[in-house]
Formats: C-alpha cells, sequence, structure tokens
C-alpha cells in the first residue's frame, strides 16, 4: 500500500503537467463539425452560402447558423466574439464582408427585433418574453 501512495502523486503531477501543456488526450486531427446529412443545399441560396457554410462547420454544425436571426451588426459582433473567446481564426476583408452578406440576407432578425429561432436568454437585459404567471421568481429571495 505505501508503493501506491508515490506512484500515485507521481501520476497526479504528470496528469498536472500535460494538463497546462493543453494534452489532455490523445491528439485527434481537426474535423469538420457538419452533421452527416448537412449540405450546404439544404439553406437558403445566396452568394457566398457555401463559403459561409464550411467556414462555419469547421467548428459547429451549420443548424446552430440556421436557428439564429440577426441583424447585420450582431452577425459580425457574433464573428468578433467567437474570434476573441472560442479562437475561430480572425475573419478579415473581404472574405468577412461576403460571410456577413450571406448571413443577414439568410438569417435576418425578424421583425420586431426578435431572434428568429434559437436560443433567447430569459434573464438577459430585455431578452425574452416573461412567461405566463409573472415571470421566474427566484425561490431563495427575502
Amino acid at each position: 500500500m505505501p508503493r501506491l501512495v508515490p506512484a500515485f502523486v507521481a501520476f497526479a503531477m504528470l496528469a498536472l503537467v500535460m494538463a497546462a501543456a493543453g494534452r489532455t488526450g490523445p491528439a485527434v486531427a481537426q474535423v469538420q463539425a457538419r452533421l452527416p446529412d448537412e449540405g450546404p443545399e439544404q439553406y437558403p441560396a445566396g452568394v457566398h452560402r457555401d463559403d459561409t457554410f464550411y467556414f462555419c462547420v469547421a467548428c459547429h454544425s451549420f443548424r446552430v447558423v440556421s436557428r439564429q436571426g440577426m441583424s447585420r451588426e450582431r452577425w459580425d459582433e457574433t464573428l468578433h466574439w467567437m474570434s476573441e473567446k472560442h479562437a475561430m481564426p480572425k475573419l478579415e476583408g473581404r472574405s468577412r464582408e461576403e460571410i456577413l452578406g450571406y448571413l443577414a440576407a439568410a438569417f435576418p432578425q425578424a421583425a420586431g427585433g426578435q431572434a428568429s429561432g434559437g436560443f433567447t436568454n430569459p434573464f438577459a437585459p430585455g431578452g425574452g418574453a416573461a412567461p405566463a404567471g409573472g415571470g421566474f421568481k427566484n425561490p431563495f429571495a427575502p
């Protein structure tokens, strides 16, 4: 039993070093995250649809994109956020304009300012409509 303690400590130290180096598991080749039955032809036709589709599916299914509905400005903010927070390759210049153009045309913000689909955070300022019965009630509030 005493031999197990040093072995466990050594293993824990190795795991910490590997985690710090970003090697928590076997190396995996980056693959596109599109669903097997998903292709650009399933989404609204438009200039730069294919480019937009293949750029987005490098990280996530395009269904995530198609369920949103945002203004061009909000799409632009979203691309910036993904670059800053999720290590998306920076999209600049003509390519950024082309992709923004497709996103804003194919998945625009719905009339009235509400997103046309996707998740709406009910706790965000101005986000989501209050549910029937008066909205969220905090059970821990005095």
